[in-house]
C-alpha cells in the first residue's frame, strides 16, 4: 500500500486576548434596558355655538366625560363664554373615540355642536 499519511488536525487560529483582561476569556455583555415612553396626550375640547343648548353640553360633559353637574356647569359656562372647553386628556385613542361619540350624539339630536381633539 502506498504511503497514506494520516489528515493533520484543522489548524486552529490563534486567540487574541484584548489587552487589561487578564487573560481570563471572559466576555462581558451589557444589556440595555429597554424605555418606553408614555403614550402623547390628547385634548378633548368643545367648540361654542349658537345653537346648542346649555342643558345638551352639560349632559354630554356628564356622560362621556363623567363631570358631576357642578365641574359640567362650570366647564360649559367656560365653553360659552371663551368659545371653547377642555373636557378631559386623554391618550390619542381615547380621546378620538370621546370626540366621535360626542359627534355622533349631537347630529343624533340635531345640535351642530362641535367637538376636537389637539396635542397637550
Amino acid at each position: 500500500m502506498p504511503d497514506e499519511q494520516s489528515p493533520a488536525p484543522p489548524a486552529q487560529p490563534p486567540v487574541v486576548q484584548p489587552p487589561g483582561n487578564g487573560g481570563d476569556g471572559a466576555v462581558v455583555a451589557e444589556r440595555k434596558v429597554a424605555r418606553t415612553k408614555p403614550p402623547s396626550l390628547y385634548q378633548v375640547v368643545l367648540l361654542n355655538d349658537d345653537y346648542t343648548p346649555m342643558e345638551f353640553v352639560v349632559m354630554v360633559l356628564q356622560h362621556y366625560f363623567q363631570r358631576d353637574i357642578d365641574t359640567a356647569t362650570h366647564i360649559m359656562l367656560k365653553i360659552h363664554h371663551e368659545g371653547r372647553g377642555i373636557c378631559g386628556v386623554y391618550p390619542k385613542d381615547v380621546a378620538a373615540t370621546k370626540v366621535e361619540l360626542v359627534l355622533t350624539a349631537a347630529r343624533r339630536d340635531g345640535h351642530p355642536l362641535q367637538c376636537i381633539m389637539e396635542a397637550a
